[in-house]
């Protein structure tokens, strides 16, 4: 009875993504002078291996009734906020000064990325609380978005923080709290960003945002990665270099190409046809959560889809819009394609979870039009 209310159109939406990542990541981290008779490199393997450990957690995770609240939201929040500080106290930096990684002996786990997950889960059990009053749901709510800023800024981890606020402003505007506390919230955390630029945020962080304000700043220093990211964008043309004939990519013009800039990569081998491709999937992926949203019965699990579209949408946003200078440099992953494990195991688990909602929603359906 499961199989039947599987959303296979989700699903292979997720997949295909997927599988088109791994020939992206294959294609920027491919070297001509590779070891005869080795296919893929170390970092392909790796996310290979994460792809085929989301597929089976997301089968058995979409069997779990995500459509029944816990008794308290605190079982989301305990073991993300004890992660985040975990990373604090023994975390690896991979570069930039950040740390954001447990180091597991080979594997490395970004808890951060599991943490926008715990995220939407906990907003969705306060603002969908019964006898809760809206205007303190949501206090108590800003009240976790606070904290879990702290924790991740202090890594520092800006594009986390970044979906953090996003979701939350997001999922806010779909509940009955009054609109000018939303606001009045808002022009706080603006405020608070022109403080935090003036006496918080770090050289690098900086650095982004001003090559992302003057593309002429100290183009071979600051501006060098998006300058270069622009010029392997507008050399694809329309229908690219082909597969592993990006200059810019091969030459090994752009850092990080596997993971922050991959977009940049998809745009010099495939072209504009490519990127429309990739966007279109991204497309129908949110459309398909969104419709699944007019289906569910509680406002739980409808707040649930809200949050994932907005998580979605928003990484899809700065990930492709930073390659051309739309948003600045924030190293959030691309959805499903982006190099990274926990990364991957996040997009899948979401989509698990929007399964399991599925199910809810089209037994439902059953159980009333067998009452009729």
């Amino acid at each position: 009875m499961r199989s039947l209310s599987f959303d296979w159109v989700l699903f292979l939406l997720g997949l295909a993504l997927s599988i088109s990542g791994l020939v992206y990541v294959y294609s920027a981290t491919w070297e001509a002078g590779d070891t005869p008779g080795v296919f893929f490199s170390l970092v392909e393997i790796k996310q290979i291996v994460w792809l085929v450990i989301a597929l089976v957690v997301h089968h058995f995770v979409r069997r779990v009734n995500w459509g029944l609240r816990p008794e308290s939201w605190l079982w989301f929040y305990v073991p993300v906020a004890a992660a985040l500080a975990l990373v604090l106290a023994i975390g690896a930096s991979h570069g930039m000064g950040a740390n954001r990684w447990i180091s597991i002996g080979p594997v490395d786990i970004q808890p951060s990325e599991f943490a926008k997950l715990a995220f939407i889960l906990i907003l969705a059990w306060l603002f969908s609380r019964e006898g809760m009053k809206p205007d303190r749901a949501y206090l108590t709510a800003l009240g976790v978005l606070l904290s879990l800023l702290a924790l991740v800024l202090l890594q520092p981890d800006l594009g986390t923080a970044m979906v953090f606020v996003v979701v939350f402003f997001v999922m806010a505007l779909f509940t009955p709290v009054r609109r000018r506390l939303i606001l009045a919230t808002l022009v706080a955390f603006m405020l608070c960003g022109i403080f935090a630029w003036q006496f918080l945020f770090y050289e690098h962080q900086r650095n982004r945002i001003k090559a992302f304000l003057d593309p002429k700043a100290d183009p071979q220093g600051i501006g060098y990665q998006i300058n270069q990211s622009e010029i392997a964008v507008g050399s694809g043309g329309l229908t690219g270099k082909g597969f592993l004939r990006g200059t810019q990519t091969r030459g090994g013009f752009i850092p990080v190409i596997e993971s922050d800039f991959i977009f940049a990569l998809i745009a010099e081998e495939y072209g504009f046809l490519g990127c429309l491709y990739v966007l279109t999937m991204y497309f129908f992926l949110i459309a398909r959560i969104l419709a699944i949203s007019r289906d569910v019965q509680s406002n739980y699990e409808r707040y649930i889809c809200y949050g994932a579209s907005a998580f979605f949408f928003f990484h899809v946003f700065v990930a492709a819009g930073m390659t051309i200078r739309l948003t600045p440099v924030t190293g959030l992953p691309l959805p499903f394609i982006s190099q990274g494990g926990s990364s991957l195991m996040t997009m899948w688990l979401v989509l698990a979870i929007i399964q399991s909602l599925y199910f809810n929603s089209r037994r439902d359906f059953r159980a009333l039009r067998m009452r009729r």
